[in-house]
């Protein structure tokens, strides 16, 4: 979704070199994946910030200016993503030293090998279709819409950089607020007596109003 919203085709040839949009990829890639990881709850981040497109399209428009002047330095790279945009919400320490892995692991010069892979090594479990997240190195953004759709639909936490387990903290916390929110939406009280009046009759009731009106 990061991608598709902000990356067209127009801004995939803004800079006509590979790096440019293999690090394109990789900056939507890293967005997606510290949003994603708030899910996780505190295995996911200490404190859950509040990451917006507005991080990742500043992240991108310096990567774009800088790629103009040059050749990239990495050190400025990583410290602008990691520190200026980013690292300006972060709060808690361990947050930022986590972030920070991030930037150093995913973007750097083996980012744009060939044999550049987001997967973790070695793995705990094997992701599902044995699918290998890879930065794309195509000219067409289509290519890259196709390659996006074919991610698997339930992300392993290992891409995350979490244990396999974690995923078990995730769905507990999932199924229970599931759980809650049909207990919640029960009808209370009063129901069963004859003077009584349930809640739902109550919604009836106020549905037949608004739709006489």
């Amino acid at each position: 979704k990061s991608y598709m919203i902000l990356v067209d085709q127009e801004r995939l040839e803004r800079v006509d070199t590979a790096q440019w949009r293999q690090l394109l990829f990789a900056l939507c890639f890293l967005h997606s994946t510290v949003q994603e990881r708030r899910k996780f709850g505190p295995l996911g981040w200490a404190i859950p910030y509040e990451y917006n497109n507005g991080d990742l399209t500043a992240c991108i428009l310096f990567l774009e200016k800088h790629l103009y002047n040059g050749s990239i330095s990495w050190p400025t790279f990583q410290y602008m993503v990691c520190e200026a945009q980013y690292g300006g919400k972060i709060t808690d320490t361990m947050d930022r030293r986590l972030f920070k892995t991030y930037t150093t692991s995913w973007l750097n010069p083996a980012t744009c090998a060939e044999d550049f892979a987001f997967n973790p090594k070695p793995q705990n479990a094997i992701i599902k279709m044995d699918f290998k997240y890879s930065v794309q190195q195509h000219e067409q953004i289509t290519n890259f819409h196709e390659y996006i759709r074919s991610f698997p639909e339930i992300d392993n936490p290992e891409i995350f950089g979490l244990h396999p387990n974690a995923d078990l903290t995730f769905r507990v916390k999932e199924v229970t607020e599931l759980f809650n929110t049909l207990s919640d939406s029960q009808p209370k009280g009063g129901g069963g007596s004859e003077s009584g009046i349930s809640r739902e009759d109550v919604v009836f009731e106020k549905c037949d109003e608004l739709l006489s009106r």
